[in-house]
């Protein structure tokens, strides 16, 4: 795991000097991403400069560091991430008269691409976020995994392309404007994120999940599409016999988890009360005979303290557990600056408690697992259920981000932004539409669908990568290997609820595995508890007030004094909109000064 960046600069308007400052600069912001190998790599007949900070997990010799050139150095590849079946394609590459100078996953990575070129996508199992430059074509690539396991965030800016896998890295180039989007706060307030390609300044893109991007010397972008998850139809999924599609699910998330547990650091696994941990671990004690040691966490002084179960599950199957039970002091010290550390506002209460999670973790090993997905792909939330169908397909979606997972109230934020609400019903309720539309899905499926594309990449894996990244941990997601993904799309109905119990294929394995009273009826939340909120409500009235005083401060929030006070008043709506503002506030007071230059390095038009 690691950070990628990276400047493209064929006008030459900046000096050899200053495209290498520049990008050493992303570098040092994101180190956090990867402490152990710090990479640079110029060529100046371009104008392009590589960067690279290593997180050291596969082959740790230096060198595997990168960037990397490929064996007959026509490309360059600076790459984040983990390739899971990198040992198989090895071998199918040197069948093909590939030779290898590493034994890192990088370096298949890149010979793949040197010998089969876009098709090596779809043979990878893997996180990625992928840079790769062709030197005989003069073109750049960008690349991101399926499901959006990795950040990866760019900006085509006078004449020049420039990219990081964080956002704070990139908005230090020099050229930046840093203006914030109107646009990508209202989707914060409705949200809780920023949706991709979106992000909170107008100048700096997301490439999305499973999308490609290739840009030239000329600064022609193209983009495409690399992966598409869909859901199949009632009828394409009557005739599947169910015990042979939980056979078959069992068999590939064992291959899966057995890959992701591969690493040459030690690897340690999240585990909560919830059914897909318990899963994974069960699955990596009982059928792979590994004892990776579980990690849970919990608060104190709260009744349903999932910890508790968690060591009873970790007990039963013989693995080695720790808990880190998070007090109200934690909570108090996080909450007064916890909004710096985010590397784009993000308003999930979740955050708080994932970041101190990932902290323990990584005390112990480099690598984790985790049950991440598994709500998505199977199932999973309990608010799939019950939709209102006298709406239309366009007002169920809308009620479903309103009601289902709300924050600003949408009457609000359509008074205070009316073109803003009119560009989100445009440019994000309309992507969902074809799925409500659809007579042959149930309504889980619909959400299921929806929530892959947007709940998924946008506040799940942002919130682990970022939170675990901090920390400069790895975690791997078994439920997102193609091939579960794959079968999900397939998941035929009576393995999805039944009597008010979700997941049930995910519930059938596990109770191969786990007594009935290890396997909990319903899904905990893992965000700060409201008694928390309510018993220091003192606290948190002051963060509102040095949010208001930020924010009314701050140049990016740039509203008028009516439309900023009825933003005020709807901040103090529920927990949600309480975080979510002062997060925002505190987020906005990190950013890191911009880039400055020397005369003799030159500065860009």
């Amino acid at each position: 795991m690691c950070g990628i960046a990276g400047l493209f600069d064929p006008a030459f308007q900046y000096a050899s000097e200053a495209r290498i400052k520049i990008v050493s600069q992303f570098n040092a912001l994101q180190s956090h991403r990867g402490p152990d190998a710090k990479g640079i790599w110029e060529d100046e007949n371009s104008g392009l400069v590589l960067g690279h900070t290593r997180l050291s997990i596969i082959d740790l010799d230096s060198r595997s560091n990168q960037p990397m050139e490929s064996v007959r150095q026509r490309y360059v590849i600076s790459f984040n991430g983990e390739i899971y079946n990198y040992r198989e394609i090895r071998k199918e590459l040197i069948a093909l008269g590939a030779a290898f100078k590493t034994d890192s996953d990088t370096e298949v990575f890149l010979e793949g691409y040197a010998r089969w070129g876009d098709a090596i996508f779809q043979k990878v199992d893997g996180m990625f976020a992928v840079a790769i430059y062709d030197k005989e074509k003069g073109e750049l690539l960008l690349a991101r995994d399926r499901a959006g396991e990795k950040p990866l965030f760019y900006c085509v800016k006078n004449g020049g392309f420039a990219f990081s896998s964080e956002l704070k890295a990139l908005s230090t180039l020099p050229s930046l404007s840093r203006n914030v989007s109107v646009d990508a706060l209202y989707h914060y307030f409705s949200l809780r994120y920023v949706p991709d390609p979106d992000t909170i300044f107008e100048e700096l893109k997301s490439v999305s999940p499973g999308t490609l991007v290739r840009i030239n010397s000329k600064m022609e972008l193209r983009e495409r599409s690399l992966y598409a998850f869909d859901i199949e139809g009632r009828k394409a999924r009557e005739s599947i016999d169910v015990n042979v599609f939980l056979e078959e699910l069992e068999s590939r998330l064992i291959r899966s988890i057995s890959r992701r547990l591969h690493a040459d650091v030690s690897v340690g696994a999240y585990l909560s009360s919830g059914v897909d941990s318990s899963l994974v671990c069960a699955i990596s004690a009982k059928k792979l005979g590994l004892d990776p040691k579980c990690f849970s966490a919990g608060f104190t002084n709260v009744s349903d303290n999932e910890t508790i179960v968690a060591e009873k599950i970790a007990n039963h199957l013989g693995l080695p557990f720790e808990a880190y039970y998070i007090s109200q002091d934690d909570l108090l010290t996080a909450v007064t600056q916890f909004g710096k550390n985010l590397d784009e506002p993000n308003g999930d209460r979740s955050c708080v408690p994932t970041y101190f999670l990932s902290a323990l973790i990584s005390s112990q090993v480099r690598v984790a697992v985790s049950g991440d997905g598994g709500d998505e792909l199977f199932g999973g939330y309990g608010r799939y259920q019950d939709l209102n169908h006298q709406l239309s397909p366009k007002k169920m979606i809308q009620s479903y981000f309103n009601e289902r997972l709300p924050m600003f109230p949408a009457n609000v934020l359509e008074q205070v932004l009316p073109h803003s609400a009119e560009v989100f019903r445009k440019k994000f309720v309309s992507r969902y539409l074809s799925a409500f539309e659809r007579t042959d899905l149930l309504d889980i499926e619909r959400m299921r669908l929806m929530d892959f594309y947007s709940y998924l990449p946008g506040a799940v894996l942002a919130k682990v990568d970022r939170m675990s990244m901090k920390n400069s941990l790895e975690v791997r997601t078994p439920f997102l290997d193609p091939a579960i993904l794959e079968m999900s799309t397939f998941l035929p109905a009576t393995l999805i609820h039944q009597e008010g119990l979700l997941k049930m294929a995910l519930r059938k394995i596990l109770a191969k595995y786990l007594p009935a009273e290890l396997i909990l009826p319903n899904k905990q939340g893992f965000g700060m508890p409201a008694s928390f909120f309510n018993s220091y409500a003192s606290v948190f009235n002051r963060l509102l007030t040095q949010a208001d005083e930020t924010l009314a401060a701050w140049s990016g929030f740039d509203f008028d004094r009516s439309a900023f006070t009825t933003l005020q008043q709807a901040s103090r709506n529920s927990i949600n909109t309480i975080w979510c503002w002062i997060s925002l506030a505190q987020w906005s007071e990190s950013l890191p000064a911009v880039t400055r230059l020397g005369k003799s390095e030159g500065v860009a038009v």
